[in-house]
Parts: C-alpha cells; structure tokens; sequence
C-alpha cells in the first residue's frame, strides 16, 4: 500500500542497513573472546598435564626399582641365612664326625693293649697265671 505525499526512498534503507551493521560490529567486538589469551592459557595447561604426566610417570618408575630393590635385598638375606645354617651344620657334622672318629679310634687303641688282670694277690700279671701249674709242690 502506497500513502500519498511518502516517497520511497533505497538510500534510507541501505544507510538503516549500513549503520545497523556497524552497530552490531562494534557491539561484538567490545565483547569478543581474546583467542591469543585463550590459546596460551591452552598452552599452559597442556604443558602442566604434560608435566604431571611425567611426574606421575617417575614415581612409579621410582616406586618400580624401590620395590625391586627391596626384593632383590631380601632374597640376599635369605641366602645369607642359609649360608649361615649350612655352615653351622657343617661344623655340627666336622664335630660329630671327628668326635666319631676319635672314639674308634680310641676303641681301636684300646682294642691292642695288652691285657692284664689281677691276681687274688691284688697285683698284675698274666689272667691265667696259676702257682700250682708253674711250681712243683711235693
């Protein structure tokens, strides 16, 4: 519908247009996000986890050759200790057997000695020693 005395203007609509545009480029550029200040505060914080990551990474390596460690100490000490018990036995059977050894040794000794008994008379001589056999009585 067209009114009488109004003339239809394009300028007016493209200057509406033009200065609406700028209005809203000014608008959003006051409230535009700082993608330099988002993009290193991004930086930083990949670079903190990455940082952690190797932290954590070094402690359980650390807490890896700690514990191996502390096996391999026991495991030494367990063959100490047995090392300990064989010698110990060791010189528990050295001992026996030369205690052995010296009784049959000293049994065998004892074995080649000459025998000697006493007499009714409390004296020591051959066991078969008789006076009647060895003199002639009359």
């Amino acid at each position: 519908m067209r009114f009488a005395g109004q003339a239809i203007n394009g300028g007016n609509y493209i200057n509406a247009a033009s200065n609406a545009g700028g209005d809203i480029s000014a608008a959003l550029a006051k409230t535009a996000p700082n993608w330099g200040t988002s993009s290193k505060m991004g930086m930083k914080t990949a670079a903190e986890e990455a940082i952690t990551g190797m932290q954590a990474s070094a402690n359980v390596a650390t807490a890896g050759i700690a514990g191996t460690a502390l096996a391999q100490q026991g495991v030494m000490q367990a063959e100490a200790i047995k090392a300990q018990g064989e010698a110990a036995a060791s010189a528990t059977q050295s001992q026996g057997l030369s205690s052995m050894l010296g009784s049959i040794g000293g049994a065998a000794i004892g074995a080649f000695k000459p025998k000697a008994a006493t007499t009714s008379f409390g004296s020591y001589g051959p066991s078969n020693f008789n006076l009647n056999q060895n003199f002639l009585v009359n």
